[in-house]
C-alpha cells in the first residue's frame, strides 16, 4: 500500500511539473509573437485611465502608465496609449507592473493592438528578457498587428 501511495504520489509530481512548464512554454511563445508583430514593448504600472464615449458606439480607454522599463522602442518615462472596447466593457487597471506590447499609428499615438499584448510579470518572461534585450532595441517589426 505504501509503494502505491509513493508511486502516486510521484506520479502527481512528474504531471504538475510537465503541466507547469507547458503553461510556461505557451505563454513565452506568446510573449514573443507579440514582440515581433508591434513597435514598443515595456513593463509599465498603469496609473490612472480616462474614458471618453464615441459616437459609433465604442469606447476610447486612454491609460496613463510609468514606464518602468523599455525592451523595443523608443524610451519614455511615461507613456499612455489608446484602447477602443465596446461601450461598457471594464476597465482593467490595478497598480501591478505588466508588459505591454503597443501599436504606434500614423500620428505618432500608440495604441492597443487587441487580445495578447499584456503580459503579468513571471520568472519565464524576466529570464527571455534578461537573455535577449539588447537584440529587442532594434528589432524590426513584421507589424502585423499594427495595421
Amino acid at each position: 500500500m505504501k509503494k502505491i501511495i509513493v508511486i502516486l504520489f510521484l506520479l502527481v509530481g512528474v504531471i504538475h511539473s510537465a503541466i507547469a512548464q507547458s503553461v510556461v512554454s505557451l505563454e513565452l511563445n506568446g510573449f514573443i509573437q507579440a514582440i515581433e508583430n508591434v513597435h514598443y514593448l515595456a513593463k509599465i504600472k498603469v496609473t490612472k485611465v480616462e474614458v471618453t464615449v464615441q459616437d459609433d458606439g465604442l469606447e476610447k480607454q486612454v491609460y496613463f502608465a510609468d514606464v518602468l522599463d523599455t525592451y523595443k522602442g523608443e524610451f519614455h518615462k511615461k507613456i499612455n496609449y489608446e484602447m477602443l472596447v465596446e461601450q461598457g466593457e471594464d476597465i482593467v487597471f490595478n497598480s501591478t507592473p505588466v508588459y505591454v506590447a503597443l501599436c504606434i499609428n500614423s500620428t505618432g499615438n500608440y495604441y492597443w493592438p487587441g487580445t495578447g499584448s499584456e503580459f503579468k510579470l513571471s520568472t519565464a518572461i524576466d529570464l527571455w528578457l534578461a537573455e535577449n534585450k539588447e537584440k529587442l532595441i532594434n528589432m524590426d517589426t513584421v507589424e502585423g498587428w499594427c495595421k
